[in-house]
């Protein structure tokens, strides 16, 4: 004869469990109902080729993400423009296409003009950029820049001392340059500067250079270390260096809104982790420029160095551009000087 009494204790037993587990999934800490929960995606990209070392440093940031975030954000790298040229990555920035990008600062000035202070020629230093709370304070001020375009500026990185490359020309004054057709990496400021030099600035991408100079296309390139890697001695045999003249720089930029909405613990991951490689990559950008220039130099590249008379021409020209910036946003010029401590 069925006898119900003998399953009561079952029942009870089973229905105890289901409500301990439902109790249990309302009440779980936070970090447990997480990593229950889908990974939140992290794309970055930009247009630098996969042998440079700013794009090796990218997936090197994107693996210390991964790894101190449990894999609860997964970051997926595009590299050499395969999604996005750095400009329009820029512009998709908010979209929530695009989380992250490292453009060469030039490309903000089309979005805020006022971010071409720390495009002016003498304006940016090691000394300056090399002391953290430096660093931290110039990141702040160009934050505010672009803030209201939904972007947060997390720090500069440094690419190199930008230089000319010709096919077999030399620089050594600002005669050199006049007439010639100069490809750029964009920006007013830079632009402006060229054409007091009596060149024509020209903007390209720089996968494009290296066919662009062997064509004929443009004279010269002003670029990196790194950009003539790109571009090869067989396209441009010879670099000239103006000492102090142009320090390149890279902006770490990060979606504000995706930022905020990340939980707070991975949101710290984020900061922390762009914090640390921001800080110890100033030096080795320094370290790898010096390496990329010795290696061009001994696969048949020649470098000149701008001697110290027509140094003075340079930068008495480039304080005229300067001094045009400084009379639109004088007050930016002013918080500027303040945090780098330059006296010009």
């Amino acid at each position: 004869m069925f006898d119900p009494s003998r399953f009561k204790p079952f029942v009870a037993r089973t229905v105890l469990i289901g409500l301990t587990v439902a109790g249990l999934a309302a009440g779980a800490p936070e970090q447990v109902r997480a990593q229950t929960a889908a990974p939140i995606e992290m794309v970055m990209t930009d247009e630098i080729a996969t042998s440079h070392w700013t794009a090796k440093m990218m997936d090197e940031y994107a693996a210390m993400i991964e790894e101190r975030s449990q894999g609860r954000i997964k970051p997926k790298v595009f590299h050499s423009g395969t999604l996005y040229k750095d400009k329009d990555a820029v512009a998709a920035l908010g979209s929530g296409a695009v989380h992250m990008v490292w453009p060469v600062s030039v490309q903000l000035e089309s979005i805020a003009p006022q971010y071409g202070v720390v495009n002016l020629p003498f304006a940016v230093t090691d000394e300056a950029m090399s002391k953290p709370e430096t660093a931290k304070e110039v990141a702040k001020l160009l934050s505010g820049l672009v803030a209201d375009k939904g972007i947060r500026v997390m720090g500069l990185m440094r690419t190199a001392d930008l230089i000319f490359l010709f096919k077999d020309k030399e620089v050594d004054s600002i005669g050199d340059l006049k007439g010639s057709k100069v490809r750029l990496t964009g920006g007013r400021v830079l632009q402006s500067l060229m054409r007091e030099f009596g060149a024509s600035p020209v903007s390209m991408p720089a996968s494009e250079m290296a066919a662009a100079l062997m064509q004929g296309a443009i004279d010269g390139i002003y670029t990196s270390a790194g950009g003539w890697e790109m571009v090869g001695t067989n396209a441009a045999k010879v670099a000239s260096l103006v000492p102090g003249m142009s320090l390149l720089t890279y902006s770490v930029l990060v979606d504000d809104k995706w930022m905020k909405g990340l939980p707070d613990d991975l949101r710290q991951v984020v900061e922390t982790t762009t914090n640390e490689i921001v800080a110890k990559q100033w030096q080795r950008a320094i370290d790898a420029d010096k390496k990329t220039m010795d290696q061009m130099i001994a696969q048949g590249g020649r470098l000149a160095v701008a001697p110290e008379t027509e140094r003075a021409k340079f930068r008495e020209i480039a304080t005229k551009v300067n001094q045009e910036y400084v009379r639109r946003y004088p007050e930016i010029w002013k918080q500027y000087q303040s945090i780098v401590g330059n006296k010009s």
